[in-house]
């Protein structure tokens, strides 16, 4: 039997080929590192910023201090705006959420930035103070509730309340008119609630907060449906909204307009920038 002795040549291309594919397993091995190192820096500061971010909603003339999720109920990214990262952070009182922020990995200009969101879903006025020196007191409440016409009343049962809910969100739509285009454009309603709360005592669910984006899946509007109880007790479904875009538009519900928003006044959110120490750019 002949045994057949690779060449020297033939060595050379396999050694080659096969060095090529190592090192491109190593960068890629290398990159992954770098973004999960990435993802960690920016979930560690916008945790930290937004432990240190205190909310106070004003009841009866005294203040409560909402209390912080401790883990965001949202992460995305919006390209054609240059946040390539970013988190969504909810504060609650008496199981209730009462305010909403957004910390955005902010690439728009050469110089690194963070841009800050918030905004109160409170029923009265909050004010709130920020690590950075940053400061806002609402002039009006976050969240005015509505009755929801037509609507089922609360199921006794949460599985059925929690479908109950998004069934209702998809009677809402709504549309903006960004600045940097002419023409509207039709804001998407996500399948999932951001956020569903219950009642302490049934522990039956009692409200979802909603949002609709103009883009992706970075909240432009947040809907809230909750279930509440009128002047004679009977309980119904009810919703309230709040923006979080300089963009003017509107919401619609069973496709009539309840709501035109046009001129930003920062009545109930507001948002700022933050130099960014650490440039997360890839």
């Amino acid at each position: 039997m002949r045994h057949v002795i690779p060449s020297l040549s033939l060595i050379c291309v396999l050694s080659l080929l096969l060095g090529g594919l190592i090192s491109a397993d190593d960068e890629k091995a290398a990159q992954d590192a770098k973004r999960k190192d990435r993802a960690e820096k920016l979930l560690k500061f916008s945790r930290t910023f937004s432990e240190n971010t205190r909310v106070a909603v004003l009841v009866n003339g005294k203040e409560q201090v909402g209390e912080l999720k401790a883990e965001p109920v949202m992460r995305y990214s919006d390209e054609p705006r240059f946040i390539s990262d970013a988190t969504l952070w909810v504060w609650s009182l008496n199981s209730r959420p009462v305010a909403i922020q957004k910390v955005e990995v902010n690439d728009l200009v050469a110089i690194p930035l963070w841009t800050i969101c918030f905004g109160s879903f409170a029923e009265t006025n909050v004010e709130v103070s920020w690590s950075s020196g940053h400061t806002f007191k609402s002039k009006q409440p976050g969240w005015v509730f509505e009755p929801i016409p037509e609507a089922e009343p609360p199921a006794d049962r949460a599985a059925t309340r929690s479908l109950q809910m998004r069934a209702l969100s998809r009677r809402f739509s709504g549309d903006v008119s960004p600045v940097t285009q002419k023409s509207k454009v039709e804001m998407r309603l996500l399948p999932k609630p951001l956020y569903e709360y219950t009642d302490p005592e049934t522990k039956l669910p009692i409200g979802a907060i909603f949002s609709l984006a103009s883009n992706g899946t970075n909240p432009t509007i947040f809907l809230a449906i909750e279930a509440r109880r009128d002047s004679e007790g009977k309980l119904g479904w009810y919703h309230a909204h709040t923006r979080m875009t300089s963009d003017p538009g509107a919401l619609r519900l069973d496709d009539k307009t309840i709501w035109e928003f046009k001129e930003v006044k920062h009545e109930n959110w507001v948002h700022f920038f933050l130099r960014r120490e650490i440039d997360f750019k890839e």
